[in-house]
């Protein structure tokens, strides 16, 4: 499988069940689930992939939009998002990394908290019509990923 075929598998719509910690970075093993629908789509001929994923759980509607674009020099894809919650921050990228074994690891950073962390994404699919997420934060106190949001994927 060539690199720009990596995220292939995400292409369609999905039923999507999130599940994620009440409270990041502070030993909290409560989860809140809520679920959501996304329509993802190809791009620029296949260098890349743009989805909208709508939910209610946040009050309002939220719509979140993620465009992930390959860079072929590097081999590297590069993670952007924007939100109906956070609509003045515009395009920002979040995460860089690639697919090896059939699972995509990205690494970045984010503002939590008034504090920069670390911040890894995992994506995988492991059947056709499924599809995994896991989004971790670095902490530094154990010296350890907390994964504190997951989302599993439904083909519609």
């Amino acid at each position: 499988m060539n690199a720009l075929s990596d995220f292939k598998f995400l292409i369609g719509k999905w039923s999507v069940h999130n599940r994620r910690l009440k409270k990041r970075l502070a030993k909290c093993d409560e989860w809140v689930s809520f679920d959501a629908t996304m329509e993802t789509k190809s791009i620029l001929n296949g260098l890349g992939i743009m989805d909208e994923i709508k939910l209610f759980f946040f009050g309002d509607e939220f719509i979140g939009l993620s465009i992930r674009m390959f860079d072929p020099a590097s081999n590297t894809w590069q993670i952007y998002w924007a939100d109906t919650a956070n609509p003045s921050v515009g395009l920002k990228e979040q995460v860089v990394g690639q697919f090896a074994d059939g699972v995509g690891v990205f690494y970045g950073k984010e503002m939590y908290d008034g504090k920069e962390v670390k911040l890894r994404f995992m994506w995988k699919s492991e059947t056709v019509g499924t599809a995994e997420w896991q989004q971790a934060y670095w902490d530094e106190s154990v010296g350890d990923w907390e994964t504190n949001w997951t989302m599993f994927f439904r083909a519609m």
